[in-house]
C-alpha cells in the first residue's frame, strides 16, 4: 500500500530534482494547479466551464480574496491572448482589479502576486 502525497510536495520534489512540474503542462493542467493554489492561499476562484455561449475573451480565472480582485489570462505553449482577450483584461485593469495574462513559465510571479495581492 502507498502513501499519498499532497500535490504540492511532490511538485516541490520535482522541482528540487531540477524537474519544473508544470513543463509540458495543458492549460487545463495549469489552471488547476494556480486555482488549488489561490485556494490554498485564501482566495474564491471562478472559471467559467464552457464559455461557447459567453462573450468572447472573457478571461480564463476570476479570483477575490477581501477587497482583491485578480483576473487572469491563462496561456501554454505558443499560444497568445486574442484582442477580445486582451480588450477584457483591460477593462477590468481600468477598474483597479489586476489583471495578468499568466504562463506556466511565470509561476514564482504568479504566487507573489496570490500572496501580495
Amino acid at each position: 500500500m502507498g502513501m499519498k502525497v499532497p500535490r504540492n510536495v511532490a511538485d516541490d520534489c520535482l522541482r528540487l530534482s531540477g524537474i519544473d512540474p508544470l513543463e509540458g503542462a495543458s492549460e487545463s493542467e495549469f489552471q488547476a494547479k494556480l486555482v488549488r493554489e489561490a485556494k490554498r492561499l485564501g482566495w474564491e476562484c471562478y472559471h467559467t466551464h464552457d464559455s461557447r455561449r459567453s462573450e468572447a475573451g472573457f478571461p480564463d480565472l476570476v479570483m477575490i480574496r477581501g477587497a482583491a480582485l485578480i483576473v487572469a489570462e491563462l496561456k501554454v505553449k505558443r499560444n497568445k491572448p486574442t484582442a477580445a482577450q486582451l480588450k477584457w483584461l483591460e477593462l477590468f485593469a481600468g477598474t483597479g482589479a489586476r489583471a495578468f495574462h499568466w504562463r506556466p513559465e511565470n509561476w514564482a510571479e504568479i504566487v507573489e502576486q496570490l500572496r501580495t495581492a
